[in-house]
């Protein structure tokens, strides 16, 4: 089965955990692609409106999530 990234309960596990080692005033910077080859600053928590998501998702480029099954954070 393809990685299709983190869900909620993944995200909010890791992130107890972080907050178990010490880091809950860390700042949070995300990969720019799939290969983690860049890095930039976490700027915003999730957007789970579906007609937002279902606009943002027209430049998804492998179509692999849709408005039912995601919501965006960052």
């Amino acid at each position: 089965m393809a990685n299709l990234g983190l869900t909620v309960k993944d995200l909010a596990i890791a992130c107890n955990d972080q907050l178990k080692k010490g880091n809950g005033d860390k700042y949070v910077l995300i990969s720019d692609d799939d290969e983690g080859n860049g890095y930039h600053t976490l700027f915003y928590t999730f957007l789970d409106d579906k007609n937002v998501i279902g606009e943002c998702l027209e430049y998804e480029h492998d179509r692999t999530h849709t408005a039912d099954d995601c919501v965006i954070l960052g």
